[in-house]
């Protein structure tokens, strides 16, 4: 178990951890206040609030933590920032863990605080959604596969099957995960005893038990996220390759500030170009050499594995989908250009994390008048909240039935579910198969409100197929204000179907 003792600064770590958590969630929630929440997250609490055992493009866990965080909290933009930095926070937990599987003193602490010095875990922490949960989970997994790999006990296989488990549960790219910890398990020197022990056949065996009630789902349902992904899949070639290619590029320019300093570091330093220490006997240059496979293995094969899963299927992947992949690219930087002086890294690295969180809190301010100002994406710009709030005032207008059932136009129905005080539950595009919650029976006894924006043909003309003798229609047109700042109109269509 990981332990939190003076000698090895897990007490420092934690308490540095948990500022890095309190900073970043105060400047989300001033630089977002403002803003609506992405479309991710808003579907993150429309699934999550269903507690379904799968939904109509992933696996559940991410969607129910989601849910039960607003069993708690208020529907604010203040507490997603909050759910989203702790599950940063939890995954630069979990990368001080993994790293100290390898690496222990000045390296552990730079190796780490380099992390926080890339996007993943802060400006991009805050888009909660299937992807981001790999921040925490990714590294907490392999932490527990390098304690089952070489300790084989009970305990650390049972670990290792649960935080498997848990991944499957996220996102079925957590298959790359799994390959990956068979690639390093294969290639290691421990891979004998490993598999002659009914360690990793334990961990199968829990990973499966708790995988198996999203696998019943998938079967009793039809597999709608296969479906989903037979939709996605399939694009040519060489588009899928230009998608890969930018995908690698954005990760790796997204570590350049800590990946820098470790070539500073390395050119200021005196570089240490020994195969090991004078004295070392064979076993110890074995184990050094397996544990620096491993560490190449566990950084190195998850990026490989998802270019070419993506050339195999045909689909879209993008840096954002990587975004917890990398928890030890830092290290294996370090390892790689032989840095001899980590105490100047360690203080480079925490001295730049902290620089820039209280940078960014200090100017989170000046970001929200800017966002206001001159922010060009949706959730700058759309009056998302306003047409929510204004929905539901024109359904309790019309009708005295609760307010069950919304659906409308993209990113407009999710918003609906997530700011609307009478908190609904969403039909998003009008489609039993991806709302699983929702049935022709229900929509009738308990009515359907949809939001559709004027020149949305699609969605009007599905609302008009939901349509009864006591449909009531009003159209309305919104703008988004804030700072100071009005965006463009945006005209919708406000339809009330009430229980028949």
């Amino acid at each position: 178990m990981l332990r939190f003792a003076r000698n090895d600064g897990g007490g420092s770590a934690l308490l540095g951890i948990a500022a890095f958590v309190v900073v970043w969630s105060l400047y989300f929630a001033v630089s977002e206040a403002a803003s609506s929440i992405h479309n991710d997250m808003a579907e993150a609490y429309a699934w999550g609030r269903e507690f379904q055992l799968g939904y109509n493009q992933h696996p559940p866990l991410w969607a129910w933590i989601c849910g039960l965080w607003f069993l708690i909290f208020p529907r604010a933009n203040w507490a997603f920032a909050i759910l989203a930095m702790l599950n940063a926070g939890v995954g630069l937990l979990g990368a001080w863990a993994l790293i100290g599987r390898f690496v222990e003193g000045d390296k552990r602490v730079a190796a780490t605080a380099l992390l926080a010095l890339t996007p993943f875990y802060s400006f991009l922490a805050y888009k909660y959604n299937a992807n981001s949960i790999f921040l925490s989970l990714w590294p907490w997994t392999l932490y527990a596969f390098l304690g089952a790999l070489r300790n084989r006990d009970v305990m650390a296989s049972l670990g290792f099957g649960a935080m498997m488990g848990l991944a499957l549960n996220s996102k079925y790219y957590a298959l790359v995960l799994a390959a990956t910890c068979l690639i390093a398990a294969l290639a290691s020197v421990e891979r004998g005893r490993y598999f002659r022990s009914t360690s990793p056949y334990v961990s199968i065996a829990v990973a499966l038990a708790l995988f198996a009630p999203h696998l019943i789902w998938l079967a009793a349902t039809g597999a709608p996220p296969i479906r989903y992904l037979g939709r996605v899949s399939g694009r040519g070639f060489a588009e899928t390759g230009a998608f890969a290619a930018s995908a690698v590029l954005g990760s790796l320019l997204q570590q350049t500030a800590a990946i820098g300093l470790v070539v500073a570091a390395a050119r200021l330093g005196t570089l240490d170009h020994k195969g090991g220490a004078v004295g070392q006997t064979i076993d110890q240059t074995a184990r050094e050499s397996d544990t620096r496979r491993l560490l190449t293995i566990l950084t190195l094969t998850p990026l490989v594995l998802s270019v070419v899963a993506a050339l195999a299927l045909g689909t879209k992947i993008s840096s954002n989908m990587l975004i917890g992949v990398f928890p030890l690219s830092p290290l294996l930087a370090m390892e790689v250009l032989l840095i001899a002086d980590f105490s100047r890294l360690r203080r480079w690295a925490l001295r730049g994390a902290t620089i820039v969180s209280l940078g960014a809190l200090l100017l989170s301010p000046l970001v929200a008048v800017g966002k206001a100002w001159y922010g060009r994406d949706s959730e700058d710009v759309e009056p998302r909240r306003e047409a929510a709030l204004a929905a539901t005032e024109f359904w309790t207008s019309v009708t005295n039935a609760p307010l069950a059932f919304v659906a409308g136009s993209f990113r407009y129905d999710n918003a609906l579910a997530f700011y609307s005080p009478a908190h609904p539950s969403v039909f998003v595009g009008f489609d039993y198969s991806g709302n699983r919650w929702a049935s022709p029976e229900k929509i009738a006894a308990r009515g359907l409100l949809t939001i559709c924006l004027k020149d949305d043909a699609v969605c009007l003309k599905e609302t008009a197929d939901f349509a009864t003798p006591a449909t009531t229609r009003e159209e309305m047109t919104l703008t988004h204000s804030a700072y100071g700042r009005t965006h463009k109109p945006f005209a919708f269509v406000f339809t009330a179907i009430p229980p028949r």
